[in-house]
């Protein structure tokens, strides 16, 4: 369960990046997800969101859940979700846990492993919607986005600060 003032006190700073979680399960019935109501509460138009589909593993048998999700990667999904970046990812697999424990299977081996499941699994979903490299990946477009329009917001800030201070001592 979601701590409400937690939630809001996070959110509400406009440079934090909001994560949507959804379960595999669940995306057939997105349009009426709290976190997804969250989401866009604290960012309208989507700029700072990221979607996580999760757990695609477990609903693997799933029909109605795997053709949402579906959907929602190729942004044929509920109007609501339409300027949301989605991921798909796997439950946390045993071989995800064992490279993060330090054993000879390396974690980018592990995120490759991920993709190949969910290749066999989403047979047609976008590539780079798939896996945690593909969050990765979304996560640092985002950040790269929001830099590009906070950096030169806060130079004109330091310039216009510098001048404040050199008219003021001479």
């Amino acid at each position: 369960m979601m701590d409400d003032s937690l939630v809001s006190e996070y959110a509400e700073y406009n440079d934090a990046i909001l994560l949507v979680i959804i379960p595999a399960a669940q995306v057939p019935e997105i349009a009426s997800s709290r976190a997804l109501r969250v989401a866009k509460e604290y960012d309208g138009d989507g700029t700072r969101t990221v979607g996580v589909i999760s757990k695609i593993d477990q609903a693997s048998a799933d029909q109605k859940a795997l053709a949402a999700v579906q959907a929602l990667l190729l942004n044929q999904g509920s109007p609501k979700t339409a300027d949301i970046p989605w991921v798909a990812l796997i439950g946390q697999s045993v071989s995800i846990a064992t490279a993060q424990s330090g054993s000879e299977i390396s974690l980018e081996t592990a995120w490759r492993t991920e993709s190949e499941s969910l290749k066999s699994i989403l047979i047609g979903a976008p590539q780079s919607q798939l896996g945690r490299i593909a969050l990765a990946d979304d996560l640092a477009q985002l950040i790269r986005k929001r830099m590009k329009v906070r950096v030169p917001n806060l130079l004109f800030g330091s310039v216009q600060l510098t001048r404040k201070v050199s008219n003021s001592s001479g």
